[in-house]
C-alpha cells in the first residue's frame, strides 16, 4: 500500500522545494505538554497514586493490567499544565525486573512484538508527532505521500520501546481515503477551502500540480483522507483540475458575462427589487411580494418559475394569482412547492438560447427571460451570485441576496388564464408571491435515545380487550410512507405490553436471598431455560413490608447469571442489613432494545422510498468495474450489457455513468491493501475517448476459489452496488453457502474500497459470531480491521475465545467504531447513535439473517447510513422462520414480517419468470437466488425444493457424507435415508404449565439415539446428531432420558435453535396428538401449523431424516401432509395404522 500510494501521488504532483506541511505544529497543545519521565510509586491507594510525590496519576492511566505497588519503578508520559504547573500522568508503565538492567540503548523493532492501533494525530511536530497523544511517531515511518495534518485518522502498527518503555509506531498510514472525480470547490476562504460543500483542505498542506491554484467553482478531482477537521469527515490529501488542459473549469468561460445576459432586459419585462429574507429561525416562514411589469408593446405570459443555485427541498415556494384577485395581499390558495433545481452560472447559457418565456430566480432574484436587471444593482455584486451553502442547516438562517423592503403601490393586475398561465398584457403588471421558510434538510443523527413511553390510551386498549383500531385507524391500511411510524411504533409497543404482562407472570413471593460474599443471590426457577428472560444489567423490584404495613419497595440490577442464580446489585447499606427476610420479587422488562426500534422507525422514515417501498430502480454509477480472472475476464458492464438488451422487459431508470471510475485491484497478498490512484494530466488525455474516460480494469480475483456461479454474481453485484440504497438482497435457502458469499463479498469491499467501512450485523449472537469468526478463519484480515461490538449484558462465558480477539476493542464503542469491519447484533447497532457518529459514517451495511429481524430492528443499522449514497446488503431466506413475535395482536397487524419478506413481496423484487428467467427469475440487479446446495441427500432435499423453491434447489452436497448412513440396518428402504414413524401417543401437560409433552414419542426418540450412537460397527458421534420438538417441556424430558443413557452431549432444543445449523442426523418429535374434532385444524399442531418452522425443520440434516409422530393428526396440516406422502410414496413409513384418506397410498412388502 505504500509503494502504491507513493506511486499514485508522486506520479502527479511536484514538490515544490521547502514547501512542507502548513499544520505542521510543536507537541504543546491547549498549554500541555508531554513528557517521558521514570520515578518511584510514593503513594498509591485504589484509584490513585503519586509518582515522587510530584506527579498524580489515576487507575485508569496503569498500563497492561499491572498491579502498582508503592517503591516500584515506572515510567509515565506526563503532561505538563503551564498554567497550573501541575504535572499528571496519563499513561504509567510498570518497569519489569527482565528490563530493569537492559543496558543497550538499540533495538532493532523488527524483533518486537508489534501490535495495530486505529487512532488520530493529536499533535505534530517537525520531525514526528502523536497518535492518541501517547504513541510517538517519526515522519520517516509515514506512508509515503502522505502528509499527516492533525485530527486525521490513521493505522499504525506500533511496539512497546523497551529502553523508555513507551509506545512507538513503526508504520502510518490513513485509516480511509479515496478518490473523488469531477467535484467543484465550495469556498475558498484564505488558506482554507472546502470543495463539494463536504471536503475541507488546507491550500498549505495540499498537493497540487504546478501552475495551478484552486478557485471557487473550479472542477477538480481529489484524493481524500478521513480526518477530524471541524464539521468536516474528509480532508484533501491532492487535487488537480479534471478538465485536460490543467485548467480549472470555470477559467474557460465568462460566467459573468452569461449573468449580465441572462439578467438583462429583454421586451420590455422589469422585475422588481432584489429580496432580502434577512434572518430566519428553524420552522419561521416569511413572504416576499415580486412584480413583473411589461414595459413593452407585446403581451408575455408567465409559464413556470425555477430556483436557481443551491436550493433545498421546501426552502421555498411560490402562490401565484388566481383569476380575478386585484392585490397580492389577497392570495390565499395553497402554496405550490417548487420543483428543486440546481443551476449553476456554469448552466445559465442554456437558459439563454431557450425562447420559452420562463420566470428565472437566480439565487432568489427572480428575472424574465425577456426582462431587465433592476437600475442600481451590479450584476458583478458578490452578495448577488452568493449561494447559500448552509441554507437550512442552521439554527439562525441568513438568507441574502440584496435589499430588503418592497413599497407596494396600487397597480393594475393581470389575471391567470384557465391553463395556468398568467397573461400580461402590455403596461400589465402581475405578482408572484414567494414564501420562505427557514428548514432543517439535511438530516442529523441524534445522540440520545427518547423513552418512547407507552401511551395509556393503547395499555388500556389491550388491558380491556377493546379494538386497537380506535387507538390507532391507520393499522387498517396496507404499509406506506405516511403511516410507516404510526403503525410499526404502535406495532413496537403491542409487543411490549405483552413483554410485560408476561414478565409478570415470574413474579415470586417470600423469597429468602441467599448471600454470597458482599453480593446477594436471587435463585429464579427456569432461569437457566430463559422462563423468565434475564440479562446483565435488568432491574428487579424487591418488596417487604414493615411493621407498619407500609409496602417498601429497593430496587436491585443483575449484576451476573449462573445457572438459575442471578447476583444482585442493591443499595450497599441495604446488602448490609439484610438478614434472610422473605421478600417478594418482581421483574422489569428492559426496554432497551424496544426504544432503540422505536428510534430506528423515527430515523427510519428519512431513507424514504428507494429503500421502504422501491417501485422503480435508479441506478447509480458502479462503485467499482473489474476483469476477474476464473470468470473468463467477466466484467459487471457485461451483465449490464446483457440485461439491457431486454430492456423492453423492466420498468426501471438508469442514470448515465460517471465519465471517470476507480481504478481497483484486489491484492493477492494479505499485507496489501488495493489504492486509487491519481494520474497524471497527460495519463488523463491519452486515455479520452470522445471525450469520455475508460476506466483501466486490472485482472482480480476470488479471495474464495471454490465459490459458484451464483455466489460469485452475487459478490459482484454488492461490489459493484448500483442499486444502492435500494437494499440488494441474497436470498439463500438451506446449505446453499448464503454466510461464505456475505464474508467474500465483505473482504471484497474492505480491500477494493478503500474508503469503505462496514457494518455488519445479525439479529442474534450466535448469527453474529459465525460471520466474524468465518472472517477470522479466512486469514485475511489484518489485525486492527475488526472488532466485535457485544452488548454490555452479554455473559463473557458464552464468547468462543476466537470472537474474544476481536471484543477488547468493542468495550470502548467510540474507539470501535473508527474500524473498517465492525460486527454487531442489530440491537446493539443502536449504541453509534449514542455517540453522535455523523450519517453516512458507514458506507456499507450487511445484515445476515434479516428474515429472522424485526423490521424495526432491521432498521437499526440501516439508520446509520446515507439515504443517498449507503449501500444495503439484505441475507437471508423469507421461507424460514422470521422474527419471533409473541403479542397476538402485533402479528395479526404484521410485525412478524421481517423487512427481507416485505421488500420481497413487491413487485420490483419479486419473482418473474417471462422478464427475468435467464438470471434466475429475480431481477439480477437487485436479488440473487443461492441455488447449489451442499448440504443434504437428494431424497431429503427434494421435498422442501419443490415445496418452498419452486424445484430449483439442486444437489451438490459431499456424496462421502450424505450417503454415509445409506446401509443403516434400521432404515425401511435401503438407500433412501427417510423414516415417518408413526405412533398415536397421548399429548399430555404438568400442573399449570402450558407446555405440551408426549411420554411416547420421547422413548422412541430415546431408541432411536441409542441406536445411531451406540451402533457397535458404525456408531453416529453425538454431536452429530440433533433432535428437534416444538416444545420446551419436550425437550425437557427428552433431555432426562438422554442423561439416563449416557447421551446427555446430543443437542435437543426446539426448530428455532436449529435454524442456521446443520447435522448429520436430526430427529423430530411433533408431540401434538390429540385426534378430537375441534372446528380450527390449527388448535392440533399449535406450533407445528407453520410452514416456515416446517422448512427449517426437514432442512438440518445432511445424511438421515427421522420424523416421531401422530399421521391422524398430522395429516391435517398441508406440509406434514406432503411429507406423508412422499413417505408413503418411497415406502419409508412404518408405526401406526393410517388415517383412511391415505391408505391408499401405503406401500406393502
Amino acid at each position: 500500500m505504500l509503494q502504491l500510494l507513493s506511486r499514485a501521488l508522486a506520479y502527479f504532483w511536484r514538490r515544490a522545494d521547502g514547501e512542507g506541511l502548513g499544520e505542521k505544529r510543536p507537541a504543546a497543545t491547549d498549554d500541555k505538554e508531554l513528557k517521558t519521565v521514570q520515578g518511584v510509586v510514593t503513594r498509591f491507594c485504589h484509584d490513585y497514586g503519586m509518582i515522587d510525590d510530584l506527579i498524580c496519576f489515576t487507575s485508569d492511566a496503569v498500563m497492561s493490567g499491572v498491579p502498582l505497588n508503592v517503591g516500584q519503578k515506572v515510567i509515565a508520559i506526563v503532561e505538563e499544565d503551564k498554567t497550573s504547573n501541575g504535572l499528571k500522568a496519563i499513561r504509567v508503565e510498570a518497569v519489569s525486573d527482565k528490563w530493569e538492567n537492559y543496558s543497550s540503548p538499540t533495538y532493532d523493532s523488527s524483533e518486537l512484538k508489534t501490535k495495530m492501533l486505529t487512532g488520530n494525530i493529536t499533535s505534530l511536530t517537525e520531525d514526528g508527532g502523536y497518535i492518541n497523544r501517547t504513541t510517538s511517531f517519526s515522519m520517516d515511518r509515514v506512508c509515503e505521500g502522505f502528509e499527516p495534518c492533525k485530527g486525521d485518522w490513521v493505522q499504525a502498527e506500533y511496539f512497546i520501546n523497551p529502553t523508555t518503555w513507551s509506545s512507538e509506531a513503526v508504520s502510518v498510514k490513513p485509516l480511509r481515503y479515496k478518490r473523488v472525480d469531477k467535484v467543484r470547490i465550495s469556498s475558498v476562504c484564505g488558506r482554507i477551502g472546502v470543495v463539494d460543500d463536504s471536503i475541507f483542505f488546507i491550500l498549505d498542506s495540499l498537493r497540487l500540480p504546478d501552475g495551478y491554484s484552486p478557485h471557487r467553482h473550479d472542477l477538480v478531482n481529489v484524493v481524500v483522507v478521513e480526518s477530524n477537521q471541524s464539521c468536516y469527515i474528509w480532508r484533501a490529501l491532492c487535487m488537480a483540475p479534471s478538465d485536460k488542459n490543467g485548467l480549472s473549469a470555470t477559467s474557460e468561460m465568462n460566467l459573468d458575462e452569461s449573468y449580465e445576459n441572462l439578467m438583462r432586459d429583454k421586451g420590455g419585462l422589469e422585475v422588481s427589487r432584489m429580496t432580502n429574507f434577512g434572518t430566519l429561525k428553524l420552522g419561521e416562514s416569511k413572504n416576499m411580494v415580486i412584480w413583473i411589469e411589461n414595459k413593452g408593446n407585446v403581451p408575455h405570459s408567465l409559464i413556470s418559475c425555477r430556483l436557481a443555485g443551491w436550493e433545498k427541498e421546501k426552502q421555498f415556494s411560490f402562490q401565484l394569482p388566481e383569476k380575478g384577485q386585484k392585490t397580492p395581499t389577497a392570495f390565499l390558495s395553497p402554496s405550490v412547492p417548487v420543483k428543486q433545481e440546481n443551476l449553476s452560472k456554469g448552466s445559465i447559457n442554456s437558459l439563454n438560447n431557450s425562447r420559452e418565456p420562463m420566470c428565472q430566480p437566480l439565487n432568489n432574484a427572480f428575472v424574465m427571460n425577456n426582462g431587465t436587471l433592476p437600475e442600481g444593482i451590479n450584476p458583478k455584486d458578490p452578495d448577488l451570485a452568493k449561494e447559500n451553502e448552509d441554507l437550512g442547516n442552521r439554527e439562525d438562517e441568513n438568507l441574502y441576496s440584496g435589499e430588503n423592503g418592497q413599497n407596494v403601490e396600487e397597480q393594475p393586475t393581470v389575471e391567470t388564464e384557465a391553463s395556468g398561465e398568467i397573461f400580461i398584457p402590455p403596461n400589465g403588471k402581475t405578482s408572484i408571491v414567494i414564501i420562505c421558510t427557514a428548514v432543517s434538510c439535511r438530516r442529523h443523527l441524534p445522540s440520545f435515545l427518547p423513552h418512547y413511553p407507552i401511551p395509556d390510551k393503547l395499555r388500556k386498549c389491550v388491558e380491556q380487550k377493546l379494538d386497537i383500531l380506535s387507538f390507532q385507524p391507520l393499522l387498517a391500511e396496507r404499509l406506506n410512507l405516511s403511516n410507516y411510524k404510526a403503525n410499526l411504533s404502535t406495532l413496537l409497543w403491542l409487543e411490549e405490553i405483552h413483554a410485560e404482562m408476561e414478565i409478570k407472570e415470574f413474579s415470586m413471593s417470600g423469597i429468602i436471598l441467599k448471600k454470597n460474599g458482599n453480593f446477594l443471590v436471587l435463585e429464579v426457577p427456569g432461569l437457566a431455560e430463559g422462563r423468565p428472560s434475564l440479562y446483565a444489567g435488568d432491574k428487579v423490584i424487591l418488596k417487604s413490608q414493615d411493621y407498619s404495613e407500609h409496602i417498601i419497595e429497593y430496587i436491585a440490577y443483575v449484576t451476573e447469571i449462573h445457572n438459575e442464580d442471578a447476583t444482585l446489585r442493591l443499595n450497599p447499606e441495604f446488602e448490609q442489613v439484610y438478614n434472610s427476610e422473605p421478600m417478594d420479587v418482581e421483574f422489569a422488562f428492559n426496554r432497551t432494545t424496544s426504544r432503540r426500534c422505536q428510534f430506528a422507525v423515527e430515523q427510519g422514515i428519512y431513507l424514504g422510498e428507494k429503500v421502504l417501498f422501491p417501485d422503480t430502480l435508479v441506478l447509480q454509477s458502479p462503485q467499482v468495474v473489474k476483469t476477474w480472472n476464473n470468470m473468463g475476464c467477466h466484467t459487471v458492464a457485461d451483465d449490464h450489457e446483457q440485461y439491457t438488451k431486454k430492456k423492453d422487459m423492466c420498468s426501471f431508470q438508469k442514470k448515465k455513468m460517471q465519465n471517470e471510475q476507480t481504478k481497483c485491484m484486489v491484492p493477492k497478498e494479505r499485507n496489501i491493501v488495493a489504492v486509487p490512484r491519481m494520474v497524471t494530466v497527460a495519463t488523463q488525455t491519452s486515455k479520452l475517448i470522445n471525450g469520455i474516460m475508460t476506466p483501466e480494469q486490472r485482472d482480480c480475483e476470488f479471495f474464495n476459489p471454490v465459490l459458484n456461479e451464483h455466489q460469485k454474481l452475487a459478490v459482484k453485484r454488492i461490489l459493484s452496488g448500483e442499486c444502492r440504497p435500494t437494499p440488494y438482497i441474497l436470498f439463500g435457502p438451506p446449505g446453499t453457502g448464503k454466510t461464505v458469499t456475505i464474508i467474500e463479498a465483505i473482504l471484497q469491499v474492505h480491500y477494493t474500497l478503500p474508503d469503505s467501512r462496514i457494518l455488519v450485523c445479525a439479529p442474534s449472537n450466535s448469527a453474529t459470531d459465525l460471520v466474524c469468526l468465518r472472517l477470522h478463519d479466512s486469514n485475511l484480515l489484518k489485525p486492527g480491521a475488526m472488532v466485535r461490538v457485544n452488548a454490555s449484558c452479554r455473559c463473557e462465558e458464552t464468547i468462543s475465545d476466537t470472537v474474544k480477539l476481536y471484543c477488547k476493542d468493542g468495550d470502548d464503542i467510540w474507539n470501535a467504531s473508527r474500524f473498517r469491519i465492525i460486527i454487531t447484533t442489530c440491537s446493539s447497532a443502536g449504541m453509534f447513535y449514542q455517540i453522535g457518529v455523523r450519517l453516512g459514517h458507514f458506507t456499507h451495511v450487511f445484515v445476515d439473517e434479516a428474515g429472522q429481524a424485526s423490521e424495526p430492528e432491521c432498521l437499526i443499522p440501516l439508520g446509520l447510513i446515507s439515504e443517498v449514497n449507503g449501500q444495503i446488503v439484505l441475507a437471508g431466506d423469507p421461507m424460514q422462520l422470521g422474527p419471533v413475535i409473541k403479542s397476538t395482536l402485533a402479528m395479526v397487524y404484521g410485525l412478524n414480517i421481517s423487512m427481507l419478506e416485505r421488500l420481497m413481496s413487491r413487485s420490483l423484487y419479486q419473482r418473474n419468470e417471462d422478464t427475468f428467467g435467464v438470471y434466475g427469475s429475480y431481477n439480477p440487479l437487485l436479488v440473487t437466488k443461492l441455488l447449489k446446495n451442499y448440504r443434504s441427500h437428494s431424497t431429503l432435499l427434494a421435498l422442501p425444493s419443490k415445496l418452498f423453491y419452486h424445484k430449483e434447489l439442486e444437489v451438490c452436497a459431499d456424496p462421502s457424507v450424505v450417503t454415509s448412513l445409506l446401509g443403516w440396518e434400521k432404515l425401511p428402504r435401503k438407500g433412501f435415508p427417510l423414516i415417518f414413524h408413526g405412533m398415536r401417543g397421548s399429548e399430555t401437560r404438568e400442573g399449570h404449565n402450558p407446555s405440551w409433552f408426549n411420554p411416547t414419542e420421547a422413548v422412541q426418540v430415546m431408541r432411536y439415539c441409542c441406536l445411531l450412537a451406540k451402533h457397535v460397527n458404525n456408531a453416529v458421534s453425538v454431536t452429530d446428531i440433533g433432535v428437534i420438538t416444538p416444545y420446551r417441556k419436550q425437550v425437557e424430558k427428552i433431555r432426562f432420558l438422554l442423561r439416563n443413557v449416557d447421551l446427555m452431549d446430543i443437542k435437543v432444543g426446539s426448530v428455532e435453535e436449529f435454524q442456521g445449523q446443520e447435522y448429520l442426523v436430526i430427529i423430530i418429535s411433533t408431540v401434538r396428538s390429540n385426534e378430537g374434532s375441534f372446528d380450527d385444524d390449527r388448535y392440533y399442531l399449535g406450533f407445528l401449523s407453520n410452514a416456515k418452522r416446517f422448512n427449517v425443520a426437514i432442512t438440518r440434516p445432511k445424511a438421515l431424516l427421522i420424523l416421531v409422530g401422530n399421521p391422524h393428526v398430522l395429516v391435517k396440516d398441508p406440509c406434514f401432509s406432503a411429507l406423508l406422502e412422499y413417505s408413503l410414496a418411497n415406502g419409508v413409513y412404518v408405526g401406526c395404522d393410517l388415517p383412511s384418506e391415505l391408505k391408499s397410498l401405503q406401500q406393502y412388502d
